[in-house]
């Protein structure tokens, strides 16, 4: 075998041919295979690396994902507390929305009732007659009631000295009490109720439908029951829950009795008076509505109250029952109030001290218990306090 290898090199030899020893031997299968490994393993790595930096790169992804999950989910569960409108959280520093609507409800019932006593008392010729009618004969029915009444409530001088002290009594209260919100809100309320009781005076026309009426210029509503009626509901905005009670009694009692005074020292007619009460306590009842935060009475001092229960309770009924009782009558003598006859002059002073009283007591009452409503809605804090920590063992 050695021989004929020998004598195959001496042939290409011969020839002019060069034979390399080593390619002329195949290599053996295993050392193919570990060069084929070795040329292809580079690529294996590469496909390797690219493997690890996507599945790096996916874990990335699935951790940013899952961080805005987390984030979307905790800005959603915030939102849905935001809306929770009956929350302990949400209702800390706001009342709730049926105490909101029914302010606003009220409040504008209350202003069209303003106006349509202004409309039946002044663009009606009954009206205008009924109104002149007890201007003039309300002094001559009862001329001791002056000199037997505080001049509190008889003196110009005293009823705008007595309703300023009250004002700043009130604002005075909501500042020593840290309730700046109030101080702010009550600032707001009196500018609008001089704004709109003043103004109107000045620019809401009377028709004369009698030449025989006197002083046929308009005086609705009242300038000296409107400031009464400001101050009393300034009072009630300001002061905390154990004296809201005696404040509405109290702003009753005031607005009531200038309200008829003025009617008896001929300064002004019932629809002035009236007109005024409506629409100051309104005016109040709106801004019930927009009670936020320090407007309202600390969370864990909140609680029913029995006096202002029965006191609200009480002043709307009563103030109803007056109403029901003063508008009777007045239905009754309308028909020859142009008479103006003798024997149902006392009827028509009893109906309009009822009527001013009556809407006096009704509104307060709705007031008081629209102001204890916003101020202090009952949440499970408010109500029972904190919860107790749990006993450690």
């Amino acid at each position: 075998m050695a021989d004929e290898m020998n004598n195959q090199n001496a042939e290409h030899q011969g020839a002019g041919e060069t034979v390399n020893p080593t390619m002329a031997i195949p290599a053996p299968p295993s050392q193919v295979s570990q060069q084929k490994n070795e040329i292809l393993m580079p690529s294996h790595r590469e496909e390797s690396d690219n493997s690890n930096e996507q599945s790096l790169n996916a874990s990335d992804d699935n951790a940013l994902n899952t961080k805005a999950s987390t984030e979307a989910t905790a800005k959603s569960a915030a939102n849905i507390s935001s809306r929770d409108r009956g929350s302990d959280e949400y209702l800390a520093t706001h009342p709730r929305v049926s105490a909101v609507a029914s302010s606003i409800v009220f409040a504008v019932l209350g202003l069209v009732a303003s106006a349509a006593v202004f409309y039946a008392g002044v663009w009606t010729l009954p009206g205008q007659r009924f109104d002149s009618w007890m201007w003039s004969d309300m002094s001559r029915l009862f001329p001791s009631i002056e000199s037997l009444a505080p001049s509190l409530f008889t003196d110009s001088r005293w009823i705008i000295v007595a309703s300023v002290v009250m004002i700043a009594l009130a604002l005075l209260v909501a500042v020593v009490r840290k309730r700046f919100y109030t101080f702010a809100l009550t600032v707001v309320f009196i500018i609008a109720a001089f704004v709109s009781s003043y103004g109107l005076k000045r620019v809401l026309p009377r028709p004369v439908l009698d030449a025989y009426i006197p002083d046929p210029a308009n005086s609705a509503p009242s300038g000296h029951t409107a400031l009464a009626t400001i101050a009393s509901v300034c009072l009630v905005l300001c002061v905390p829950r154990v004296l809201r009670a005696i404040c509405a009694v109290w702003a009753v009692i005031f607005t009531t009795s200038v309200g008829i005074m003025v009617i008896y020292d001929n300064w002004h007619r019932p629809t002035d008076s009236i007109m005024a009460i409506l629409l100051v306590v309104s005016l109040g009842l709106l801004a019930m509505a927009f009670t936020r935060a320090s407007g309202m009475d600390e969370v864990g001092t909140r609680k029913s109250s029995v006096s202002i229960q029965i006191t609200a309770s009480v002043l709307i009924v009563a103030g109803a029952c007056a109403i029901g009782y003063g508008s009777y009558v007045l239905a009754q003598i309308y028909p020859v109030v142009q008479y103006r006859p003798d024997a149902l002059s006392l009827y028509g002073v009893y109906a309009t001290i009822a009527l001013i009283a009556g809407f006096s007591s009704f509104m307060f009452g709705l007031l008081l218990a629209m102001r204890q409503a916003t101020a202090a809605p009952l949440t499970r804090f408010g109500l029972l306090g904190k919860p107790p920590a749990p006993p450690r063992a």
